[in-house]
C-alpha cells in the first residue's frame, strides 16, 4: 500500500511547513502588540488596565474583519500567481488597498470620535465604568492613527505571504513588536527623559510601531 497517495511525501510536508510556519508566528506576532500594551499598562492599575483592554476588544473585531478581507483577497492572489498571470495579481492587490484603505480610514475616524456608548457596552454592570471610559477614550484616541498605517501593512503582508515570500513579513512583525515594546517603556512610565503619558503613552507607541513597519514593508516591496 502506497502511503503517499494519501498522506503525501516528505517534500510536500518540509515545503508546507516552511511556508506556515513563518505565516503563523507572523499573525500571533502581529496580535501580540495589543497584549503588549495590556501587559506594559497593567503597572498602572487595574482600572487604566480595563480601560485599553476594552477599546482593545472593539479593536480585535477590525483585525478580524481586515484579516478577511485580505483572506478574500488571497484566494485570487494564490491563483493568479499560480496560473503566473502578473496582471491578475496586480488587480487583486489593488484590490486590498482599495478596500483595506477605505475601511481603515474608516476605523481611523471611529477611533477618533472614541464613541463612549461603544464602549459602555462592556461596562454596564461595573461601579468604575465612568473612569475605565475615560481611559478607554483616551487610549482609542491616542492609537487611532495606528489602523491607517496596519491596514496597508496587512495588505502587503498577506500579498507577500501569498507568493510565497513569508520571512520578511515575520521579520518586519518582529522589529515592529519591539519597537512598539521599546516606546511603551519610554512614554508609559516616561523613560529617557520623555513625558510619562500612562494611557496615552500605549497608543502613541503603537502609532509609532505601526508606522516603521509600513515603512519597512514599503521599502522590501
Amino acid at each position: 500500500m502506497n502511503n503517499h497517495k494519501y498522506l503525501g511525501t516528505a517534500t510536500f510536508y518540509k515545503r508546507a511547513l516552511s511556508i506556515a510556519l513563518p505565516i503563523m508566528a507572523q499573525l500571533l506576532i502581529q496580535n501580540l502588540v495589543s497584549l503588549v500594551d495590556n501587559f506594559m499598562v497593567a503597572g498602572l492599575g487595574d482600572i487604566k488596565m480595563s480601560g485599553v483592554n476594552i477599546a482593545g476588544q472593539i479593536n480585535f473585531v477590525f483585525l478580524v474583519l481586515m484579516n478577511t478581507i485580505c483572506a478574500s483577497g488571497g484566494i485570487f492572489m494564490s491563483q493568479f500567481k499560480g496560473a503566473k498571470d502578473k496582471e491578475g495579481m496586480e488587480q487583486t492587490f489593488k484590490f486590498k488597498l482599495i478596500v483595506c484603505g477605505l475601511i481603515g480610514i474608516s476605523y481611523t475616524i471611529l477611533s477618533f470620535i472614541a464613541p463612549r456608548p461603544l464602549f459602555n457596552l462592556m461596562v454596564t454592570t461595573n461601579n468604575d465604568a465612568n473612569i475605565i471610559l475615560d481611559y478607554s477614550v483616551i487610549y482609542s484616541k491616542s492609537v487611532a492613527l495606528s489602523w491607517l498605517f496596519m491596514v496597508f501593512s496587512q495588505a502587503i503582508a498577506s500579498s507577500l505571504r501569498e507568493i510565497e515570500i513569508v520571512k520578511p513579513p515575520l521579520v518586519i512583525s518582529i522589529i515592529a513588536t519591539l519597537i512598539n515594546t521599546f516606546f511603551n517603556w519610554v512614554f508609559i512610565y516616561g523613560n529617557l527623559g520623555a513625558p510619562r503619558l500612562e494611557v496615552a503613552g500605549a497608543g502613541y507607541a503603537t502609532v509609532i510601531a505601526r508606522f516603521t513597519e509600513l515603512a519597512m514593508f514599503i521599502v522590501y516591496a
